[in-house]
């Protein structure tokens, strides 16, 4: 059996100091594939400088994600990045510099991620009036719409993000209806660490998409993402760190441990605490993991 990390920010300290270490420790465990995700331009070239590296070391252990986040409209607000453009204006220019490193690198592209839209982490600054939140929210429908336009052109998976505050449903609708109206059904992806209502979960499996588990459900606070798990079958259930954060809880309560922070070895204990969820065996599990990542990410022609 094989074991997959299917998103991770390897560009990121610390792992992007540790990187040769922490892939070497996952290979001993049995580790067959980790998907690299990027967020916005300054992470792009980095990773996949180190893609390539480690594809020489290791062979393609690691396979490449090309994606904008959607908190990055809002960062380069609140970092006053936006040159005199307004946030639509400097969208678009986030997009374009994608769009020119994606359509250089497609060859080696097996993903579009991360991507998708973030209702929540605007709400963290304090100092957006609500006209800028508003715009904050159309910039990143415009422009995940756009990356699903390429999705379906390039045939490729996504790995989607889709957050929101507490109690609101907004933001994973807004996902689900631009996926279906620009993917007209043919996207395929993932909806990683979700952490949304149960009730739309079902609208998430109808239209054929995974959702990726992570440590979440091994924190004692992780109580709604073991319902959520228990609600999808088994063939949609994909692995996750998310490193460098989200360490596993093991790690989080244990003071001597050297590596605090999230890396592909941690899939091991979340798939031990899937499994027991499930009600099933560690190898079932892990089983089921290794073809859900085959079937969603593997690439094609």
């Amino acid at each position: 059996m094989h074991m997959h990390d299917s998103h991770i920010h390897i560009s990121l300290s610390p792992l992007k100091e540790n990187i040769q270490t922490d892939i070497q420790e996952f290979l001993e465990l049995n580790g067959k594939k980790i998907l690299a995700q990027t967020t916005q331009y300054s992470d792009y070239q980095d990773t996949i400088d180190m893609v390539k590296e480690l594809h020489i070391k290791y062979g393609d252990i690691v396979d490449l994600a090309l994606g904008i986040h959607p908190s990055r409209f809002e960062e380069g607000l609140a970092l006053n990045e936006l040159e005199g453009m307004d946030i639509f204006k400097y969208g678009q220019k986030q997009f374009d510099i994608f769009k020119e490193i994606f359509e250089r690198n497609i060859k080696d592209i097996s993903a579009i991620g991360e991507c998708g839209l973030d209702y929540y982490s605007m709400y963290e600054y304090n100092q957006f009036t609500q006209k800028q939140i508003e715009e904050i929210k159309e910039v990143q429908r415009r422009i995940f719409k756009k990356l699903c336009t390429l999705a379906v052109k390039y045939n490729l998976p996504m790995s989607i993000h889709s957050r929101e505050k507490e109690g609101e449903k907004e933001c994973v609708k807004d996902t689900l209806s631009i996926v279906a109206k620009e993917g007209k059904g043919t996207i395929r992806g993932s909806f990683h660490s979700y952490t949304g209502s149960k009730n739309l979960l079902s609208e998430i499996l109808d239209m054929g998409m995974y959702v990726g588990f992570n440590a979440i459900i091994t924190y004692p606070s992780g109580e709604s993402v073991r319902e959520l798990l228990k609600e999808v079958p088994l063939e949609r259930i994909l692995f996750e760190t998310d490193g460098p954060f989200l360490p596993t809880q093991s790690v989080r309560k244990n003071k001597k441990a050297d590596k605090k922070y999230g890396r592909p070895v941690m899939i091991k204990e979340i798939i031990q605490k899937a499994a027991e969820i499930k009600g099933i065996s560690y190898e079932k599990m892990e089983e089921i993991g290794d073809k859900n990542f085959t079937t969603l990410f593997a690439k094609r022609d």
